[in-house]
């Protein structure tokens, strides 16, 4: 798709309170981005791997270092993107942005247009107890198409519906939207002080291997440059995608599914 020499970028979109920036303090092994009702000031939070100050990059085009957390000091209005750099494990692999809710009555319209274009890989977030509302699924109908089969839909707090109802659900939404998304996943998401043996209960040891595969699908891309690593007791990144907080209850990782066995995952 591309053959810049960068990360491929993925993103967390879906409608306010969704889980979007629950999920990316999961990923990130840190309480990074605001999850509070505050959150609806916020602007797009682009995560990249690296150190220094964030960066507040403008509508026109200008830049501007931040003094403090990414978020904190600065408003919507005017910013395209937060840039954040950490040296957070999951970003050697992709940078992961946060995108503002679509629901969000702060949030101008052009908010993801200047990003979606920059964007591989999609997670889609709807709460279980409401999901995959009509006014969801007419935003993501409008999304590139090239997103559809480069894309995930992550039910999120799925341990609020009760256990008799969680099949009829999942049998609703695979109903209803498999045709435009590549893998459709339940998952009750952690908070980032959750102990490790609860990945796999909560489902997100399914959406690592359903990263992986979408990752698998995007045309390779060179690395980017970085300096190198000259320490000698620090382990390659494991695949599929987890965390350094997050393993597997068998300490190892999760078998690549065959090709015929390549489908959604409900």
């Amino acid at each position: 798709m591309n053959d810049d020499p960068r990360p491929a970028r993925v993103a967390l979109l879906g409608e306010f309170s969704a889980g979007k920036s629950t999920l990316a303090n999961v990923l990130l092994g840190r309480a990074q981005s605001p999850v509070k009702a505050t959150a609806t000031q916020m602007p797009a939070l682009w995560y990249r791997f690296g150190t220094g100050a964030p960066t507040r990059k403008c509508e026109d085009g200008t830049k501007h270092t931040l003094p403090g957390i990414a978020g904190t000091v600065a408003s919507v209005d005017g910013t395209q993107a937060i840039d954040v750099p950490l040296d957070a494990p999951i970003l050697r692999r992709f940078d992961l942005l946060d995108l503002p809710g679509s629901s969000d009555p702060n949030m101008p319209a052009t908010a993801w247009d200047a990003i979606l274009p920059e964007v591989d890989v999609a997670i889609w977030c709807t709460p279980a107890t409401q999901a995959w509302r009509q006014s969801e699924a007419a935003i993501w109908d409008a999304m590139p198409a090239r997103l559809h089969q480069r894309s995930l839909l992550l039910l999120t707090r799925i341990d609020k519906v009760g256990v008799a109802d969680r099949a009829r659900v999942l049998r609703r939404i695979r109903g209803e939207a498999s045709a435009r998304f590549r893998h459709i996943l339940p998952v009750a998401l952690l908070s980032v002080s959750e102990p490790p043996w609860a990945c796999e209960a909560s489902g997100l040891d399914k959406v690592f291997e359903a990263l992986d595969d979408l990752l698998a699908h995007e045309t390779p891309r060179p690395e980017p440059t970085v300096a190198p690593d000259t320490s000698t007791d620090t382990p390659d990144l494991p695949r599929p995608v987890v965390p350094r907080r997050v393993v597997s209850l068998k300490g190892g990782r999760p078998a690549r599914r065959r090709a015929s066995e390549n489908r959604p995952l409900i």
